[in-house]
């Protein structure tokens, strides 16, 4: 049966599977070339011509490989790009390779690629000039958002002129695809540079110092770049570095925002805290000050101060960790320039420079070997930072601190039996150096996860142990179990919640077995309190996974 798709009459077709199938019938006349099959589909389904000049300009933007490109890869080529910035050659399927025309463009290679758009290399056939090419995935419809981000990120640095900061020369589309062509720098970027050798801390200040000048620029004309890192600072043949990737650029001046408060934008990594909380209130030039110290901590660690298994635990530990001290991963950092990385690397924007210009000079008075504004932290700010730095072990040491002097206080008004109270206080000895083994473990990467468990199981022992020798009544040290499993939710595992749970029940039993004569008479009682354990080890473990599933949102190029 023929159906009104094949119909040549004209009469239009009856559903969206029916246009489908025409979109798909102009499709292949586009792809043989044949013109006239166009045209007369066009006439025929006039309902189709609104569909034509997308499908038009999908079809030009399209890379079609040439015979060098289908012929089967032998063992020495490889099948996919390993980099961002790989070269893949964007030829037409023609027989001479000519480079594809995309309006007064001629697109070279593609030279980056990213969740939004893509850039070329191209030459601007007027001018007779190389230039990068972005322009939004031609593989997607772009949302008015999206295109509206796009030509944000274009008015952003079109009207910047500065030696550090990759300039944009023209904005427009070309078949209804958006693009804009900007500088092309010949070279890698930063990340390159950082992950294939060392960097020295006196070339790492160099950069930076550049870097910082060509931001506080931006800031001056009333932009927050919002996403530096070193993927978005490009190194001439020189080592210069350029400034790039406005699209998450903020422009105070202008009313319409891209984005909307309690949205993330950002890269986690690099992100400041009060990015992080996705407030558009807080946004402010002290935020590109953190993400210049992040940069920084990376060049001479190797490493962004956080960097997680997955982009939420990465925001966690952005507005609630504390980077590892620089010097503990690299023994050659100078100590000036670590109170320079850890002041711009502050949790609170008051306690960073102001501006990036106060971190650039401060960085120039350490080349110069002049003191440097930065100054070491004070005993509160390590104490606090060592707390951000290792929760789990301060937690357990505070409270062993104060169940210890509530103990000690007890015997010094009343005590009388002073080889107990000798006991009491070795069980807390033991179990704060517990402590401090597990924290050092959790320190090896290949040891974390056992070591997370091993600690809880130690805590559970320790805890019946404890309890196995208080004097009665005992029921109120019972307390002690479920603040066990609620601590255990610190760690952020299900699994391991669930584990503490079970071993709080183990050695809830393993108490009953030892101290029966207190417990003797309420045989409904221990029944009751192994059910509130296992009901608060499942809430527990149950919003650890809500917020678990949630974290796929993150997933997504922030």
């Amino acid at each position: 049966m023929t159906s009104p798709a094949n119909d040549e009459s004209g009469h239009p077709p009856n559903d969206s599977a029916e246009l489908a199938e025409l979109c798909d019938r102009y499709v292949e006349a586009l792809q043989s070339k044949n013109h006239s099959r166009c045209e007369e589909l066009l006439n025929s389904h006039p309902e189709l011509q609104q569909f034509s000049g997308f499908l038009d300009s999908l079809e030009v933007l399209a890379p079609q490989p040439s015979e060098d490109m289908t012929a089967a890869p032998t063992d020495d080529s490889p099948t996919q790009a390993s980099s961002s910035r790989a070269s893949i050659d964007v030829t037409t399927a023609g027989n001479h390779g000519d480079p594809l025309s995309f309006g007064k463009y001629e697109l070279l290679q593609e030279i980056g690629r990213g969740g939004m758009g893509v850039v070329y290399k191209a030459r601007q056939t007027d001018l007779d000039r190389i230039v990068a090419l972005k322009m939004i995935l031609s593989s997607r419809l772009a949302s008015p958002d999206e295109v509206r981000r796009f030509y944000a990120e274009a008015r952003a640095a079109g009207g910047l002129r500065h030696a550090r900061i990759v300039g944009i020369h023209e904005v427009g589309q070309v078949h209804g695809q958006h693009y804009f062509a900007m500088d092309f720098i010949e070279g890698e970027c930063l990340a390159d540079l950082a992950g294939r050798a060392p960097i020295s801390p006196e070339q790492a200040a160099k950069l930076l110092i550049e870097v910082a000048r060509a931001v506080h620029f931006l800031h001056e004309h009333g932009i927050v770049h919002r996403d530096l890192k070193p993927s978005n600072i490009l190194l001439d043949d020189e080592g210069n570095p350029h400034v790039t990737d406005f699209g998450l650029a903020k422009v105070f001046a202008d009313d319409s925002s891209q984005t909307q408060t309690g949205t993330i934008v950002g890269t986690p990594s690099y992100m400041a805290p009060e990015q992080a909380t996705g407030s558009r209130s807080s946004v402010s030039v002290r935020g590109d000050v953190y993400s210049l110290g992040a940069i920084l901590y990376e060049l001479l660690t190797g490493r962004p101060p956080f960097k997680e298994a997955n982009p939420l635990d990465t925001l966690v530990q952005v507005l609630e960790g504390e980077a590892t001290l620089p010097h503990v991963l690299n023994r050659q950092i100078p100590v000036e320039l670590e109170w320079i990385c850890l002041k711009s690397l502050e949790k609170d924007p008051d306690d960073r420079y102001q501006s990036a210009a106060e971190f650039a000079d401060d960085l120039d008075r350490f080349l110069k070997g002049e003191p440097v504004e930065a100054q070491p932290s004070s005993l509160w700010q390590r104490t606090r930072r060592w707390a951000r730095r290792e929760p789990a072990l301060v937690s357990r040491l505070a409270a062993l601190l104060v169940s210890a002097g509530i103990v000690q206080v007890k015997y010094q008004y009343n005590g009388t039996d002073l080889p107990f109270h000798i006991k009491i206080m070795v069980i807390f000895a033991v179990w704060a150096a517990v402590a401090f083994v597990f924290q050092q473990l959790l320190r090896i990467d290949r040891l974390q996860y056992v070591a997370r468990f091993g600690w809880v199981a130690a805590d559970a022992v320790l805890m019946t142990t404890m309890l196995s020798l208080a004097e009665p009544p005992i029921g109120p040290l019972l307390v002690g179990y479920p603040l066990l499993i609620v601590a255990s939710g610190l760690f952020f595992q299900v699994r391991l919640v669930w584990f503490m749970t079970i071993c709080t029940l183990l050695a809830y039993a393993a108490l009953i077995v030892v101290r029966q004569d207190d417990l003797a008479g309420h045989e409904h009682y221990p029944v009751i309190y192994a059910s509130v354990l296992l009901v608060l080890g499942f809430i527990v473990s149950f919003q650890i996974y809500r917020v678990r599933v949630l974290s796929r949102y993150f997933e997504r190029p922030l």
